[in-house]
């Protein structure tokens, strides 16, 4: 007796999608679920088959995203080099994120605070990854001696600001392009 085999759901990647473009265009609150379904062209109890809700989804997105530019940003942190080859290297993860992934760097950046204190326990934070770089940088005399964590959130914040303004403004001059600029500015910031 043949068996069926079932045909994969291509609809949970394509509610994906479209909630984030949302979430990045409209807001997280703004947006209903009723918009996403239309925008992801499937009726409402379709997203409802995959998510409780819309907090589901947008915690699902977030952790998503989350987990990837974290692990990208552990393994530079934990990689060979100085403190300035490495934060070379974080500034251009930061600036290839948002400028092959925009609608989810945005998502990901304006809404970090809303969920980044249910982050499972096998996942590190970004602020905890930046502060252990910068506290290794203190411990190797290549970085200032200050709050580790305040140095973190500076720099998260700046990369974060930088990479949204050039979302925000028409994206005149390539990202890319910008990595040196802002790596020498974020050294000034943390350097001893």
């Amino acid at each position: 007796m043949q068996t069926l085999e079932r045909k994969p759901n291509t609809k949970r990647p394509v509610i994906v999608r479209a909630a984030t473009a949302l979430f990045a265009h409209r807001g997280l609150d703004r947006t209903s679920m009723r918009e996403i379904a239309d925008a992801a062209g499937v009726r409402e109890a379709a997203i409802y088959r995959h998510f409780t809700g819309k907090e589901e989804l947008a915690r699902d997105i977030f952790l998503s995203w989350y987990g990837w530019h974290s692990a990208e940003l552990q393994r530079i942190v934990n990689g060979p080099g100085s403190a300035r080859e490495r934060l070379r290297k974080i500034v251009a993860h930061e600036f290839s994120a948002a400028t092959r992934h925009s609608e989810a760097f945005i998502y990901f950046c304006e809404n970090e605070a809303r969920f980044v204190r249910d982050l499972p326990g096998a996942m590190m934070s970004v602020r905890k990854i930046l502060a252990a770089f910068i506290k290794a940088g203190q411990d190797q005399g290549e970085v200032r001696p200050a709050s580790a964590g305040l140095l973190a959130d500076m720099l998260s914040g700046a990369l974060c600001a930088v990479a949204l303004a050039w979302l925000g403004t028409g994206r005149r001059k390539k990202l890319s392009a910008q990595v040196d600029e802002v790596l020498d500015a974020c050294w000034r910031m943390i350097a001893a």
